[in-house]
């Protein structure tokens, strides 16, 4: 084991009133690293099946800079590979539909592969077609025979939420065309550890990926990383597209220089995650001490995604909020897991009269954004409060001492 947080919920597990949320099992939130490949997964594998069918998460819809980023990022695979309206692109992990519908509408054959039932729908609406199940090689092979192989797959922060890698690996190995490209987008360990990524330590995220580690896992089945790049994503992120062995792409240097960089940072040594371990202590002593000066029926939190729950049980602070606030309609009206916290929109509590004092922002990522979102509640007195990886009212307000011989002097 290289870090450990406090035991947690399933971070997803948002469920109507009366639902049971406030009787989520905790479960150890650990992540240990294999000596042989130097892969770093969480200790225990919860299964998700169920969460899945039902996914409640659509970064694209309510992110507009990531859904800008997703368009500029297939238009880049399109003219990599100069696709045509014969060729195929797959997207696994498709969600609503958002990243492959920019191909769906340059008339270019897209399929998305999705366990959520809910969202098959809203992807169709955008031209995506969508296979409401788990991608593995059976479903591959199932695919390959109804519509051939794909000269695109992508799959954007999913792979990490995958339990059998091997399974999911044989089946975009068999999947993609031999010119193909198979272009991975995920958490990147590195940039976990150096930003204090601490929301995206989760559950749902298995596997925290390496240009080193993934390299010698895709070996086995006979693909390789001919680009690695890292990219604003997420507050960090890496990003790599793959292709069979010897295929076409000559492997550029951006991957040895990964690998080399993941070196030289010491990303592989247990102490490297120390420093965030330290710094979740402090801020969690400081901010149940801020929070418990308050009045908790003023007191809201901004943010119900998975890593918002990270972020409650790491600091300890899931008592002080009278509820949460999400601006996604999925979200809202129902209760967090384990504290049962009621999310509700911005509306139910920032409109007049203003029904909150303080916000605390469970989204570290997203704070500039939120508080840019909610001017008005800010100009009414509402204060905003970044939690993580400091505690500090926002906006920032400096406050520079001065000194004079006369001060020395009384």
């Amino acid at each position: 084991m290289v870090f450990r947080l406090p035991d947690a919920p399933f971070g997803d597990r948002y469920l109507p009133p009366g639902g049971g949320a406030e009787f989520a099992n905790l479960i150890p939130l650990e992540i240990v690293q294999c000596v042989v490949c130097n892969n770093f997964q969480t200790s225990v594998v919860v299964n998700v099946k169920t969460m899945y069918e039902h996914y409640l998460s659509r970064p694209g819809a309510v992110n507009k800079v990531l859904s800008t980023s997703y368009q500029e990022y297939a238009e880049h695979l399109d003219k990599l590979l100069n696709l045509t309206p014969e060729d195929l692109v797959v997207e696994i992990g498709s969600n609503d539909g958002l990243f492959a519908s920019y191909f769906a509408e340059k008339n270019i054959r897209c399929l998305g592969v999705d366990p959520a039932k809910n969202l098959a729908d809203v992807a169709l609406s955008r031209g995506v077609k969508t296979v409401s199940s788990f991608f593995g090689r059976s479903l591959a092979t199932q695919l390959i025979s109804e519509y051939g192989k794909a000269k695109l797959i992508v799959a954007n922060f999913m792979v990490a939420n995958v339990p059998d890698l091997d399974d999911f690996m044989s089946g975009v190995s068999d999947f993609l065309a031999d010119d193909g490209i198979y272009a991975m987008e995920t958490n990147y360990v590195l940039d976990v550890v150096d930003k204090m990524q601490l929301e995206v330590i989760n559950h749902e995220h298995i596997t925290y990926f390496s240009v080193e580690s993934l390299s010698k896992f895709l070996e086995k089945h006979g693909l390789e990383i001919f680009r690695a790049k890292r990219v604003p994503s997420k507050s960090g992120s890496l990003r790599c597209y793959i292709g069979h062995k010897g295929c076409k792409f000559a492997v550029e240097d951006s991957v040895s220089n990964a690998k080399h960089f993941e070196s030289n940072y010491g990303i592989f040594m247990p102490s490297v995650w120390m420093p965030m371990g330290k710094t979740i202590d402090h801020v969690s002593i400081a901010a149940r001490k801020y929070f418990g000066d308050k009045d908790k029926k003023q007191t809201v939190a901004y943010g119900s995604s998975i890593g918002a729950t990270t972020l409650i049980y790491s600091l300890n602070i899931g008592e002080y909020f009278q509820v949460l606030i999400d601006d996604d309609p999925y979200r809202q009206d129902l209760e967090s897991p384990g504290w049962a916290i009621p999310t509700v929109s911005r509306d139910k509590v920032f409109s007049d009269p203003v029904k909150a004092k303080v916000c605390a922002i469970l989204a570290p990522r997203y704070v500039s954004q939120i508080v840019e979102n909610n001017q008005p509640a800010l100009d009414s007195g509402v204060t905003f409060v970044r939690v993580w990886p400091m505690l500090e009212e926002v906006p920032y307000r400096s406050w520079h001492g001065e000194s004079s011989k006369k001060d020395f002097e009384k």
